[in-house]
């Protein structure tokens, strides 16, 4: 769960690659990525063993809550995120949360 004490991050800070690091159950074991790109653009990519599930989605901030939406498939989506002390990202989502730490873009550019 999301603390009130917990820093929040600004839209800036959200830009480059995500990693997930631990996820609550009903969420991905596999490997995943979240590239925000300045352009409103998110990118949620999946390491699947042999391929690359890619999934291309919009995003904006209001707060602490990213909307996100997915132009194929459109229904906005809104999720609780923070910036814990340590530099991990937490998106909180129907009760469910997920960390994430920045680093190095390892799915194929798209």
């Amino acid at each position: 769960m999301i603390e009130p004490s917990r820093k929040q991050m600004s839209p800036e800070q959200l830009l480059g690659c995500w990693h997930l690091e631990q996820a609550e159950e009903d969420l991905h074991s596999e490997p995943v990525e979240v590239e925000f790109r300045p352009t409103g653009e998110l990118i949620y990519s999946i390491d699947a063993g042999d391929r690359w599930q890619v999934l291309r989605l919009t995003y904006r901030v209001e707060d602490d809550v990213l909307v996100t939406n997915q132009p194929s498939a459109p229904r906005e989506e809104r999720t609780r995120f923070e910036l814990t002390p340590e530099g991990t990202l937490v998106l909180e989502l129907r009760g469910t949360s997920a960390s994430y730490r920045k680093g190095e873009k390892r799915a194929p550019r798209v």
